[in-house]
C-alpha cells in the first residue's frame, strides 16, 4: 500500500485532483482538505530533513547504536521541531484562508477543472466492477479462498 500511497502522491496535482473531487459530489472543502495535505506533504519531509540534519550537527545521535530510550529522546528533538513548524503554517494557511472568505459560499469555482474523458469513465466503471465481481464471487461461493477441510 506504501508504494502505491507514494506512487499516488508523486504523480497527482492536488489542485486537480481537489476539482476531480468537487466535479463528483464531494464537497470542496473536503476537496481543499485533501489538497492542501497532498501538496504539504513534500513540504512536511524537506523540513524533517532540514530539522534533522541540524540536530545531527548538534552532536544529536540518530543511528541505531545508542540505546531505544535514548533515541526516542533523540527523536523528540526532531519531532518536536517539526510540529511547531506544521502548527505555525497551519495557522499562516488558516489565516490566508478566513482572509480570502473560504468557505462563505456553498459552490466553489476552480481553476484546473478538466472534462471526464472516456478513459476516465472506463477506469471509474473498473474500479466499480471488480470489487462487484469480487463481492459476487466472494458471496456465491461462500468464500474466494480454497479450503481444503470444508
Amino acid at each position: 500500500m506504501v508504494p502505491v500511497a507514494l506512487l499516488f502522491i508523486a504523480c497527482t496535482d492536488p489542485s486537480e485532483f481537489a476539482a476531480s473531487l468537487a466535479m463528483i459530489g464531494v464537497n470542496y472543502r473536503v476537496g481543499y482538505a485533501v489538497s492542501l495535505a497532498l501538496r504539504y506533504i513534500p513540504d512536511v519531509q524537506r523540513e524533517y530533513t532540514n530539522i534533522s540534519q541540524a540536530q545531527q550537527a548538534r552532536g544529536i545521535d540518530l543511528s541505531g547504536k545508542d540505546k531505544f530510550f535514548t533515541r526516542l529522546k533523540n527523536s523528540v528533538a526532531i519531532l518536536l521541531p517539526l510540529v511547531m513548524s506544521s502548527i505555525n503554517r497551519i495557522e499562516t494557511v488558516s489565516n490566508a484562508m478566513e482572509l480570502r472568505g473560504f468557505g462563505k459560499e456553498k459552490k466553489r469555482t476552480w481553476y484546473m477543472q478538466r472534462k471526464l474523458t472516456k478513459n476516465d469513465w472506463i477506469a471509474i466503471g473498473l474500479a466499480v466492477l471488480v470489487p462487484v465481481v469480487d463481492m459476487t464471487v466472494t458471496f456465491w461461493d461462500g468464500s474466494r479462498y480454497y479450503n481444503p477441510f470444508r
